[in-house]
């Protein structure tokens, strides 16, 4: 015969049991809207009984916690951080694309780009060649000029600029994943504190899942910067490799982590432990450094683009330079500085204007000792002329002085939507990742819902149970064994 209040004992574990579940169902359902959070459940088992010959009598003890679990699959984390890293690739050379185009777009509609500049300096060129001796349109020209050159000087101020606020933000990021770094080694040293003591059912660890979703949500946003593997081990701790060198790492109870250092360049990145360089085909990282120092065609970056304005401007210069000719008519060699640089001679997109021979008088232009006459334009037509004629630009693109421009415009914008196609096929994958992710570890309210009905029905089913039983031993102990007295 079966001990007599074990019925009792079987009924309140049930109900202890299904309270415990109905709890976790309302912390999931409480964290419906908490980043990172993943759904928890309560792992049961029945109640073992031991020993030889005495299994059916002990049977049907009832139903045991053994911990909570987090309903996770480590394949899809994989699967999305993977994903991640192009998302972070490409999100992050679309951001400094835009600006870049921000910084040197030449805009039609406004009249305020490189190209209107040469069209207005082109129309006074005309305007003047019909009036080569009056110093008004001569006064034109070279505040037309000018505003060639005021661009160009501007182009290239937003450029450095652009350059150095790049190379700020990738500091920042550098910064913010040493942080996470030490983040994760300070959760893997907290978690495995925890998990410690061993096992807490049948080989099973039952982590603390707050903590474990503090690491993956770090984990999470450490894969946007680059290519993110993680590997578990026995204690609850994680190695971290991040474009496939090991970052945090727990070895015979030594958690540690390495740390990103900036070369002086403010671009180079190193590895603190092995002074390495990381490298890495993904992530935020490769955008940061693939437009801070990208300067071909293949891969245009800033340096590009001011290396081609240089061109413009070197171009502009040995042109304009080589046409005016000296007013004394017996010596027609030596031409006159319309446009002059750097101080020791050389010209870039930032040091060019014109000379302060020309700045000091509009007039200079004006070849006043020319026998034919005051009015010989043939120096102006030549000017007009060298606008519209063909340039090799530093040997990768042939044509006019507005070809060009149109050609660097042109590029930035084609870069710009291939880049965005990219952006929006990674998005999409990674989107679709996550989807598959959150309908395992994410919470839903149907789901949730039915689970509460279900402990709730069977929490008041052990309640009538323990009802049951009270009624049954007060017979067996009130109303038994009356006969006789």
């Amino acid at each position: 015969m079966r001990p007599t209040f074990m019925g009792l004992e079987t009924a309140k574990r049930g109900i202890m049991v299904n309270q415990k579940a109905m709890d976790i169902v309302g912390n999931n359902i409480s964290n419906l809207k908490t980043k990172g959070y993943t759904r928890q459940r309560l792992d049961t088992v029945t109640v073992q009984v031991h020993g030889r010959g005495r299994t059916l009598p002990l049977a049907g003890q009832g139903v045991e916690a053994i911990g909570v679990a987090q309903v996770r699959n480590s394949y899809l984390d994989a699967k999305f951080r993977q994903e991640y890293g192009d998302v972070g690739y490409y999100d992050q050379k679309a951001a400094i694309l835009q600006e870049l185009e921000a910084a040197i777009s030449d805009p039609e509609v406004e009249n305020t780009g490189i190209g209107n500049a040469l069209k207005v300096l082109s129309n006074a060129l005309a305007d003047f060649s019909n009036n080569a001796d009056q110093e008004t349109h001569a006064n034109i020209v070279m505040n037309a000029m000018k505003g060639v050159t005021q661009i160009l000087n501007e182009y290239s101020g937003k450029l450095n600029s652009l350059m150095d606020e790049q190379k700020n933000n990738l500091r920042l990021s550098v910064e913010e994943i040493n942080t996470s770094l030490d983040q994760l080694t300070i959760l893997n040293k907290t978690i495995a504190d925890e998990v410690g003591s061993g096992t807490d059912y049948d080989g099973v660890n039952y982590l603390p899942n707050d903590l474990i979703d503090k690491r993956n949500l770090i984990l999470d946003d450490l894969a946007r910067y680059g290519a993110v593997e993680v590997t578990p081990a026995g204690d609850g701790s994680v190695q971290v490799k991040f474009n496939g060198k090991v970052v945090v790492d727990n070895q015979g109870g030594r958690f540690s982590n390495d740390q990103m250092l900036l070369d002086r360049d403010g671009i180079t990145l190193k590895w603190n432990s092995t002074n390495e360089m990381i490298g890495g085909d993904k992530g935020a990282l490769r955008g940061f450094q693939e437009v801070l120092t990208g300067k071909n065609a293949v891969n245009r970056g800033i340096p590009y683009y001011q290396e081609k304005l240089d061109d413009l401007a070197v171009t502009l210069a040995d042109v304009f330079n080589h046409i005016v000719h000296e007013d004394d008519p017996a010596n027609p060699g030596p031409f006159k500085q319309l446009l002059e640089g750097a101080a020791d001679g050389s010209f870039t997109a930032g040091s060019i204007s014109i000379s302060d021979r020309w700045s000091s008088d509009s007039s200079y232009v004006i070849r006043k000792n020319n026998p034919a006459g005051s009015k010989d334009n043939t120096d102006i037509l030549a000017m007009k002329k060298a606008l519209e004629n063909d340039y090799g630009f530093g040997g990768e693109y042939q044509g006019s002085f507005g070809e060009f421009v149109s050609y660097i415009t042109t590029s930035l914008g084609d870069d710009i939507k291939a880049n965005q196609a990219r952006l929006e096929a990674a998005v999409s994958v990674a989107e679709r990742v996550d989807t598959d992710r959150l309908a395992t570890s994410g919470v839903s309210l149907n789901e949730e819902g039915i689970n509460m009905m279900t402990y709730n029905k069977a929490y008041q089913a052990l309640g009538r149970l323990m009802t049951v039983m009270d009624e049954q031993l007060d017979t067996i102990i009130n109303k038994m064994g009356l006969v006789g007295r």
